[in-house]
Formats: structure tokens, C-alpha cells, sequence
């Protein structure tokens, strides 16, 4: 299986001026037009398979970043948001309109709002709960599509979010790993529902109040959610999440932290561990914050150590260390696919360096020199 360094046309102009990278580091072979879909998109069936490890200094290069917007537009986003007196859907879409236009060439996006256009009312039946197919699949220069998308349309209807966000990360799943780093974030007001499965009887109402009715479309989703949001994450798509609330609007804070823990991107140095946004500056700081880090800050290894094995990362000699936590530093992204993400000043040293580096040490040695010198001979008393 090939393994790419970059699609042609998924990091444009910003990957020419890091170097003719347009082949496979993972097996030096070129590629070719055959080889994208439409759109300028690699497909890779085998997406998941790790990257193996190789002892030795290796050079890192940036990923080709692939985003899908999760956008809530359900009716509760046509409530007002500050002191504007626009509503949550015109503050978002304003947002989104400032801060990705830099990175429209650089970063494949895509789109899915939900519930589908037209659902309207209260999900106490199916149709307020229906999800679409992806509105946009990613590609470069879908920032104006998808801000005229948002304004076709406008808030109505339940919030499924377990199942947009089971729509958008098939999406990225089908698309080839190894030189992308991909990502959903979610922009969503509410607490997930449109679960007809839950108990109206024993759950916890969206829509306040000790009972559902008869219909378990208003009960929280929460259980179902989150796990969604873990799985995608353990398949290499991390999700951020963006929750929009006026002041004092934090009712399911503790649904929506959890969302992002479980989707392993969570904001790091502040008392939520979602992007808690009540006014239109702070959505567009969460969503410049989101669109560098993955766009910016992302990069990928030709080699991972194994159990045992050891890396150090380097920027221009000076060694970085390693910080799960995401403050400083660097860790891993999708560790399976090579993904090393720089935090704070090291994001900013890796886009001005002449390339970041890692030696990599496996923790293999004994096999590699069985195999290297035969099976036949005897090292340490053992064949």
C-alpha cells in the first residue's frame, strides 16, 4: 500500500512554498491525477494502518489539514446571542466568514448542518430529527460555499448530534491518512437529543421539566454522544466543540465537556474543556484558535516508535518536550498515523524552521539483527 506525503490538490499554494512534497515519503513513489477523486481528495481503503517505526533522525513535515464543520441549526439557534440582537446561526456564520477565508487554499473543508434544512418545532416526531447527507465533502476553496449555505437557510428542528457527527466522520474516514491531519469541529447551542430509543419516563428532558411526554426525541443524548465522539477519535478523527450559550446559559456545560474530553481535543488553561463562546469575539477567537492548530500546528512522522521505543522532537536543535496536557511543547495527535501536534511558541518556531525533526530509537534491535544476519545465528545463547 502507498503511503503519501501530499495530495496536489489538497494543501495548494501553502504546500509550494514548503517544497516539492507532492510524492509518497512512505515509498518515494510520485503521485499521480489517477490517484485523487474529484475534488482533489485521496481515498485510501486501508486509512487506519499504522505507521511503522524506524530507528534513526527523521524529518517532519506538515499535514495536509481536512476539516468537517459540524454546525448545529437547530431551532434554538435562532435565539439571540450578546447584546446584537442577532441570532446564534447569523453570529456563527459571520464567524466562520472572518476567520477561515486565510486558510480557503491551504485547508480541505467540508460541511454538514443539521437537522436537515426545512425540519421545524420541537423533535416530538422524526421529522424535526433527520440528518443530511454532508452538505460540503472537503476540498480547498469551500469557505464562500460554505457561507452561502449557511444563509440559505435558517434554524428549525431537534439536535441530533450523535448522528451528524457519525455522517461527517465517515466522511473524513474515507479520506487517506497518511498525509492528512483530520478534524471535526462542532459548533452546537444546546444538549444533544433526537434519541427515540431513551425512556421519556425516566431520562432528562432537553426541553426542561421532569417529563418527556411520550416521546424520547427530547431526552438527553447524552450517553450515546459521547461515545460516538470516542470512537471516531479512536479511528484517528478528533472533534472540537464549540458551545455557544448567552450568559449564564451553561445548563449542559457537564454534557459538553465531556464531548470534548471524549474527543480528545479538549481547551487546555480554562474552566470548561469546550470552546465556551457568549459573544461574536469569542467564537471567532475559538475558531482561529481551532483552524491553527489543526491547519498550522500538525505535523507527521515517517516513523513511530514501537512499545519500548523512544522519539525526541527538535526544532532547529533545541530539543521540545513533550506535553499531553497541550500547553507547550508538542504531543501526539492521531499517534497511529504519525501525527505530532506543536503547542504555544513551538507551533510558531515549526512554520519559520527549516524543517522539525525526530530521532526515533525502536526497541526492536534483537529481531532486526536476527533477520539481518539470519535465522541460523546464535545471539545471546538464543536462535
Amino acid at each position: 500500500m502507498r503511503r503519501w506525503v501530499a495530495g496536489v490538490g489538497i494543501f495548494g499554494a501553502a504546500m509550494a512554498a514548503l517544497g516539492p512534497l507532492a510524492s509518497c515519503s512512505r515509498t518515494g513513489l510520485p503521485l499521480t491525477h489517477t490517484e485523487l477523486t474529484e475534488g482533489g481528495i485521496p481515498t485510501e481503503p486501508e486509512a487506519s494502518k499504522p505507521v511503522g517505526c524506524q530507528t534513526g533522525t527523521v524529518t517532519l513535515f506538515r499535514a495536509s489539514p481536512a476539516v468537517m464543520f459540524v454546525l448545529d441549526r437547530s431551532g434554538s439557534m435562532g435565539t439571540p446571542l450578546g447584546t446584537t440582537g442577532q441570532s446564534r446561526w447569523q453570529v456563527l456564520r459571520q464567524a466562520l466568514a472572518a476567520t477561515l477565508p486565510p486558510v480557503d487554499a491551504s485547508m480541505s473543508i467540508g460541511a454538514l448542518l443539521y437537522p436537515k434544512a426545512g425540519a421545524t418545532g420541537n423533535p416530538t416526531s422524526g421529522s424535526a430529527c433527520v440528518v443530511p447527507s454532508a452538505d460540503l465533502v472537503p476540498s480547498p476553496g469551500n469557505v464562500g460555499a460554505l457561507v452561502a449555505k449557511m444563509a440559505s437557510t435558517s434554524p428549525g428542528g431537534g439536535t441530533p448530534t450523535a448522528a451528524a457527527l457519525d455522517a461527517a466522520a465517515s466522511v473524513l474516514l474515507g479520506l487517506r491518512a497518511a498525509s492528512t491531519a483530520r478534524a471535526v469541529v462542532l459548533a452546537t447551542d444546546g444538549a444533544p437529543n433526537c434519541n427515540a430509543a431513551l425512556s421519556p419516563k425516566s431520562c432528562i428532558c432537553v426541553t426542561g421539566g421532569t417529563s418527556c411526554g411520550l416521546s424520547g426525541l427530547t431526552c438527553l443524548d447524552d450517553v450515546r454522544t459521547v461515545k460516538t465522539i470516542a470512537s471516531h477519535a479512536a479511528q484517528g478523527v478528533p472533534t472540537y466543540v464549540i458551545g455557544i450559550e448567552a450568559m449564564g446559559d451553561s445548563q449542559f456545560s457537564g454534557v459538553l465537556d465531556a464531548m470534548a474530553d471524549a474527543g480528545g481535543r479538549p481547551r487546555q488553561g480554562t474552566s470548561h474543556h469546550y470552546y465556551a463562546v457568549g459573544s461574536e469575539a469569542d467564537l471567532k477567537a475559538a475558531l482561529t484558535a481551532i483552524r491553527d492548530q489543526v491547519g498550522l500546528c500538525t505535523y507527521l512522522t515517517t516513523s513511530v516508535p514501537d512499545e519500548g521505543g523512544t522519539i525526541a522532537v527538535s526544532i532547529d536543535g533545541e530539543p521540545l518536550d513533550q506535553d499531553p496536557s497541550g500547553v507547550e511543547g508538542w504531543s501526539w495527535g492521531d499517534r497511529k498515523n504519525g501525527e505530532i501536534v506543536f503547542h504555544g511558541d513551538a507551533c510558531a518556531k515549526a512554520g519559520t524552521a527549516v524543517a522539525p525533526i525526530a530521532d526515533v530509537q525502536c526497541a526492536e534491535p534483537l529481531r532486526r539483527a536476527r533477520r539481518d544476519r539470519g535465522t541460523n545465528v546464535r545471539v545471546h545463547g538464543l536462535r
